[in-house]
Parts: C-alpha cells; structure tokens; sequence
C-alpha cells in the first residue's frame, strides 16, 4: 500500500483506493494484488497516445505489389524453400507460436476454441490435429536431414488468456500432450489492460476489482518477454518463429515451404496471404501507408476502393487477405515490445463498461499482432491456396454460416480426398476422406497406402496410422 499510494497519485488514479479500508481483509488483498500487476504509467501512456492518435485520420493506403505468388514462383524453387525450412525444422532453428487465447463461446462451448471437435469423423479437437501435424513435421525434417538423424523436437508455445489457460493446460495432459514431448511445449498468458473513462480513470467493477480486458493478439509482444519466452526461444537456438491462430482448422503449422522462402531472404516478418474470395469479402488486406507494410481492416476501406481493379492486371487493387500466419525473425521480436512502448498506440473501442456505480461509458485498448509490420524494416507475402492453408472456425455450426465448423471439416474432407486420388486411390464416399496428420502432412507419402485401393468410408483405420478415434 506505501508503495502503491503515490504511484496512483503521480497517476491520477489515487480514486482506485477510495473505501479500502471499509473492505475485509481478503478483499483488501485481492485489490492490491490486482493494483500491484499493473504498471500505471505505461496504461495512462498507451491511453494519451492511442486517444490522440484515435482522431488523426489515417494516411492513404496503396495496394501491395511485392506478393511472391504462386504463377511469380517456380517449382524448383519452391523445391529449394522447403528443402531450407526442413533444415531450420531439423537444427532445431524454427519454432511454432499459436495464439491460443479465445474460447468457444460462439460455438457453443465454454471450453477454449482449441478443445473444439469440428466433427470429423475421428473427433480430434483441433489441439490434436495441430499437434498431430507437429510430429508429422518433425519425422519428415529429421528425413531429410539424412538416416539416422534422430527426430529434434520442434519447439511450440502457446499462447493462452487468463479465461483460458488452465482449461489448456488440462486438455494437454489429460491427452498426455497427444504423443508430443511435455518438455517441447511452453505454456503462457497473453495480458489484459484496465478499462477506462473516456477522461482516463481506470474503472472499478467492483469494491474489490477493475475491470479488465486481453490486450488483443498483439499482446503477444509484450507476453514474450514478460514471461520469459524470447530468453528461452535464444537459449534453445531458435532463430525464426511461424505464428499462426488456433480456429484455423487447416493450418500448416511451421510450415516449411513459407519458412524457408522467409528465412532464406532474411526478412524480418512475413506473411501467407490468399486472395479475396470476391470484392466485398469482409476480411483485412495488405496494404501499404507512407512505405510500411499495413493491414487495413475491411470497414476502412471506400466500397469502390475495395471493389476496383488494377487496370495492368485486371485483378482487385486490394486483394491480398490477412489470414493470420505469420513469421517473425526472433531478434526482431526481442525489439519490438520497447519499439510498442514507444509508439504507444492501441487501437479504441469505445463501449459501455460495468462498474461499481453501473455501466459507464468507456475505452479499451487493444494491439493486433499485424499492428507492428510497419516497425519492420523488411517484410514479406507470400501467396497460399485458401482450400488447402485456411479453413477458420468462428461462427456457430448448423446454422448454414461460412467459417463454421461444418465448412471446415468439409474443407478438410475434400483436401484430403485430392491427396488420396493424387496418390492413386479412388474415393467413393461422398464426403470425401479424412487422413491422419500423423500419415501425411500436405499431401505426401501416400502411394502405397492408398494406390489401386478405393476408400468407400470417410474414415479408413489405413489412413489413421493405427489411431484410433480420439474423443475430445
């Protein structure tokens, strides 16, 4: 309490004490432990900043031109990007980050999203699928690296929120981490920001608590360092990082292709994009504002601007979309949260907050992880295929929603039904073919499973590795 009083009092803030002393002991104690994890000259900075920045418009916006795209790149290259990124995966230089801080609730669960069962035919929640593809990635880097080579394990932190990260932790260990090396996989808690007044007072929910929010994704920053992730990732050699969030059900978790074309040009971030599906898809794009790489969020952009065409090329000026799979340099990620303190600018949304007298008007802060690209001196885009590198799960199933469970288990069905017939099977199920990750990562190593053999179930024990279905 002597050490909080007048760090309030520089603050303005000293209101966040009134009737402590009326309160019971342990009330007392739960408001100062939440007081004393706070650092109330950083919250009033962002606020000032992030306010004054709020009513400045922004500069116009450009499209990108600088996309490696699918036609711009040739096979042997690609070739030679995969081939480096199982190096990175195999010396044990690469390492996978997931944002994993939200939960189910709009798709009707109380667990975290990646708990979530999307209802393919084997039950894995998406946890087991991402981590299945893990191992897979794993075998097949330590392949390449010649026989012998024992399997390194590639290293995955997570990312979870304070709603969330017991509930995470559980579904690991309860699944004894699906096969993986406890040691292999680091838990950590995104932050969360006080709540304040349009003037700048912190809010009190109630006697005893403020109100509180997650700092956004791009709280990821400031948690590396605050939980001691980045030291770690240095200790362990890692050299690159591949971000990705967990409701993307056909992500490809470090993928070797997208790391290897990044680290081989040494950028300091990049990202996969796949074009809009059509002009008015509500999605962010890339963009550039006086140089700097940018996401513009869909609701920024003019109607005509988002719809109009390049004359040169006949296709959208805008239409590189943000799909959240990212890659970062770590000695870049080391300097960005002292560059974040800097600038200071989080984005404002105003809305109705609870509080000890009733709601009141209010801000939170938030920081999206694509809002430091400009503070990249180089950056990269790199074109995928949505049907094979995206399938989000937001919205509720059976309701007939785009990027629902249901879109992305039929998303994944089909992917995979192409890999069995490109390896020469015939699929007679008319949903198509679920193959374990642990069999095939993208595609490969299927002919002799499935050549000259017809699968007539979406669920073939053949394609499962010997796993049986796992009920989440």
């Amino acid at each position: 309490m002597e050490a909080l009083r007048p760090v309030l009092e520089k603050c303005g803030q000293q209101h966040l004490l009134e009737g402590y002393e009326e309160l019971p002991a342990e009330q007392q104690a739960e408001l100062l432990h939440q007081l004393e994890g706070i650092d109330f000259e950083y919250v009033n900075h962002i606020f000032t900043a992030s306010m004054a920045a709020a009513d400045i418009p922004a500069a116009p916006a450009a499209p990108v031109s600088d996309v490696t795209t699918l036609k711009s790149s040739t096979r042997e290259q690609r070739d030679g990007w995969r081939a480096h990124g199982l190096r990175l995966i195999a010396e044990g230089k690469l390492a996978v980050l997931l944002l994993a801080g939200g939960q189910g609730t709009r798709l009707g669960s109380a667990a975290p999203k990646g708990c979530y069962n999307i209802g393919l035919p084997s039950k894995k929640s998406l946890f087991q699928l991402q981590a299945e593809r893990l191992l897979r990635l794993q075998a097949l880097a330590a392949q390449q690296a010649g026989a012998g080579t024992p399997e390194r394990p590639l290293r995955w932190y997570i990312m979870t929120s304070p709603a969330t990260d017991a509930a995470t932790r559980k579904h690991f260990r309860d699944h004894a981490f699906f096969g993986l090396r406890e040691a292999q996989v680091a838990f950590f808690s995104q932050g969360a920001l006080p709540a304040l007044t349009e003037q700048g007072r912190i809010i009190r929910e109630s006697a005893c608590r403020l109100s509180m929010a997650p700092d956004g994704n791009g709280g990821v920053y400031m948690a590396l360092r605050a939980a001691g992730v980045l030291a770690d990732m240095a200790a362990h050699g890692v050299e690159a990082v591949d971000c990705y969030c967990v409701d993307n059900a056909l992500v490809r978790l470090g993928d070797p292709l997208f790391t290897g074309f990044c680290h081989s040009r040494g950028v300091q971030c990049g990202a996969r994009v796949v074009a809009k599906a059509y002009p008015e898809e509500k999605v962010g794009v890339f963009a550039r504002r006086n140089g700097a790489l940018e996401v513009v969020e869909y609701s920024e952009l003019d109607p005509a601007e988002a719809s109009a065409s390049d004359p040169a090329t006949g296709e959208l000026k805008y239409g590189w979309s943000n799909i959240c799979l990212h890659y970062f340099r770590r000695d870049w990620l080391e300097g960005v949260s002292d560059k974040l303190a800097e600038m200071g600018r989080y984005h404002v949304a105003r809305k109705k907050i609870p509080s000890l007298d009733g709601p009141v008007a209010g801000v939170k802060l938030e920081l999206f992880i694509f809002d430091t690209f400009p503070l990249a001196a180089s950056t990269a885009l790199f074109e995928v295929r949505r049907e094979e590198e995206f399938a989000p799960v937001k919205n509720a199933p059976g309701q007939g929603l785009a990027d629902s469970p249901d879109t992305a288990r039929d998303a994944i069905l089909a992917l995979h039904k192409g890999w069995v017939e490109a390896a020469g099977g015939q699929v007679t199920s008319s949903e198509g073919v679920e193959v374990s990750p642990l069999v095939s990562y993208a595609g490969e190593g299927l002919e002799e499973l499935c050549g000259g053999k017809a699968f007539a179930s979406s669920y073939d024990m053949h394609l499962q590795a010997g796993v049986p279905p796992v009920c989440a």
